[in-house]
């Protein structure tokens, strides 16, 4: 169960068409730990008919595998902790009582340290150093495939089900996997067991695709995967998921190449997001556009792309909506997440990062039209601006070298420098520019 081996096997397997033996088993246990008393879901005020997680708590409650906790509740969306699991086996599977285990961080007094030196002793368990259990820390989704996957083959020792075969075929591995968006993020040791418990119905992921690999599971999920895997008669798939494109587990930032630096332009570019020329190099356009799609769905505008912003490219980014409805093409400006829209018969065609007016001189709200421009740079007062188009007095929307992600001109509307070019012929005179907050 920890980082050195990981191993939470079963020595001793009770079979699940005999629950009666759990409970004789149980008791003698139960001076082990904290000594709850056995209860039914119903018993649990936070454990109603309706949730999804009632058949499972209600069916380990009974057997005593799972417990309340001091104030009588199940509290069954708090993390369930490494103690808290090897509880739950230690009462499914009932491996000999002992007191005797290694870890300098599980003491006498602890409620769970029978549990864990009963693991310990039976080669079930280690920790995550040699001396340390870790006993307050989550269990990784990952990882309780795997010990779980280990739970239900040591029981098929002894009570195998009709016409289950548990090995499954390495060639096999990533058409089960392939149905969800992060699993590139599972790590390979525990692929096998992760496939697998798809393949036989113990695990399905989240609703919107995800395997979420890394999260820890809550008290709720594990008393699923332990009543799915070793109460209930498994029920095989037939036919492998639906692939879907898999969430890429890279960090990219300027200066990155390759496959996957293609794979960001292909997806910012088909949400209308400028990225500049698509050849699989990380430069300053596409950490811009980076910039923007993070300034349109609320993410820290770093221009890095990590964990966060490929999943909202894959899996719910969407280009955005004008504000206003409006024949023709025309420029909104977002003031709060200081991007600009092109639009074209109310379609966002381009995406650009701006940098607005900042406080001392805001740029200001309202309707306007573009009504003077200047093909070249145009030395101001208040600095250079690269090809202005002028919608309101002195204020225009213009090129710049220094396109922050906050307001920080004099109240003009800051784009790149290099996508100026190409968005000058764009911005004719008479064209509307709506700005807002």
């Amino acid at each position: 169960m920890g980082k050195t081996d990981d191993r939470l096997e079963v020595a001793v397997v009770v079979k699940f068409v005999v629950r009666a033996v759990v409970v004789s088993v149980l008791v003698a246990l139960l001076g082990l730990g904290v000594g709850a008393s056995v209860a039914s879901a119903a018993t649990f005020p936070d454990v109603g008919a309706s949730d999804w997680f009632y058949q499972a708590v209600d069916a380990l409650s009974e057997v005593g595998v799972i417990q309340g906790t001091g104030d009588g509740t199940f509290r069954p969306y708090d993390t369930v902790t490494r103690a808290q699991f090897a509880a739950m086996i230690v009462r499914a599977v009932a491996p000999p009582a002992t007191v005797v285990e290694p870890f300098e961080d599980v003491y006498s007094t602890d409620w769970f340290q029978g549990y864990v030196a009963s693991l310990y002793a039976a080669g079930l368990v280690s920790g995550t150093t040699p001396t340390t259990f870790s006993p307050g820390l989550g269990l990784p989704r990952a990882q309780a495939m795997t010990l779980i996957m280990r739970a239900l083959g040591y029981q098929f020792q002894t009570a195998p089900q009709d016409g289950i075969v548990l090995d499954i075929d390495p060639a096999e591995v990533d058409a089960w996997l392939a149905g969800f968006w992060d699993r590139g993020g599972i790590a390979g040791v525990h692929r096998p067991a992760a496939a697998n418990a798809v393949r036989l119905g113990i695990v399905k992921g989240t609703t919107d695709g995800r395997f979420m690999p890394s999260e820890t599971l809550t008290r709720a999920q594990a008393a699923g995967l332990i009543y799915r895997a070793l109460f209930q008669p498994l029920t095989p798939l037939i036919t492998f998921p639906d692939p879907v494109p898999a969430i890429p587990h890279v960090t990219l930032q300027q200066g990155s190449t390759g496959q996957y630096v293609a794979l960001l332009e292909q997806r910012l570019a088909a949400l209308k997001y400028v990225v500049g020329a698509m050849d699989s190099t990380f430069d300053e356009a596409l950490r811009d556009a980076v910039r923007a799609f993070q300034k349109v769905e609320g993410l820290q505008r770093d221009g890095v792309v990590g964990p966060m912003v490929w999943e909202r490219l894959m899996l719910t980014a969407a280009t955005p909506g004008p504000r206003r409805s409006e024949a023709g093409t025309r420029v909104e400006i977002d003031l709060t997440r200081q991007v600009l829209f092109l639009i074209s018969n109310n379609q966002v065609i381009r995406i650009l990062p701006v940098s607005t007016g900042a406080a001392a001189t805001r740029t200001p709200a309202g309707h306007f039209r573009i009504f003077r421009k200047l093909p070249y740079w145009r030395e101001s007062s208040l600095g250079l601006l690269y090809k202005p188009s002028y919608f309101y007095g002195g204020i225009a929307i213009h090129g710049s070298y220094s396109v922050p992600t906050y307001p920080a001109s004099h109240g003009c509307v800051r784009i790149p420098y290099w996508a100026t070019d190409a968005m000058y012929p764009l911005l004719p005179v008479g064209m509307t520019v709506d700005v807002y907050y």
